[in-house]
């Protein structure tokens, strides 16, 4: 099998907030402000929001889907998030709501997925 380190693949840029910790961040205006909005569409200061981290992945994936290869991807729990309520919207789960525990993941084979525990 070959290996392949895709960048678009990693998980969302928190910008100012990366590497930070609730307990290190809960008292910063900055990050209550931003908290109080919506993740989804307004990103953290210097990072990108949930819909620009989906967009990045998505385009990623489709560009890997292209090659008609199996693959593996190895990757943190809102990347496979925003991929699994991308190809499967019938199931009306959230991003939130696909985010696998560590670990786990699952597996996709002919437009249909199961869990891997």
């Amino acid at each position: 099998m070959k290996r392949w380190r895709c960048w678009d693949f990693r998980e969302i840029d928190f910008g100012a907030f990366e590497m930070k910790s609730y307990e290190m961040l809960k008292d910063e205006l900055a990050y209550q402000t931003w908290l109080s909005r919506d993740p989804e569409i307004n990103p953290p200061p210097g990072g990108e929001s949930g819909g620009q981290m989906t967009r990045r992945v998505l385009a990623a994936y489709k560009a890997l889907e292209s090659r008609k290869e199996n693959t593996v991807i190895v990757t943190h729990g809102g990347v496979i998030a925003a991929i699994m309520a991308s190809l499967f919207p019938e199931e009306g789960k959230n991003r939130y709501q696909w985010q696998p525990k560590p670990g786990e993941g699952y597996a996709i084979t002919g437009g249909t997925y199961s869990a891997i525990p």
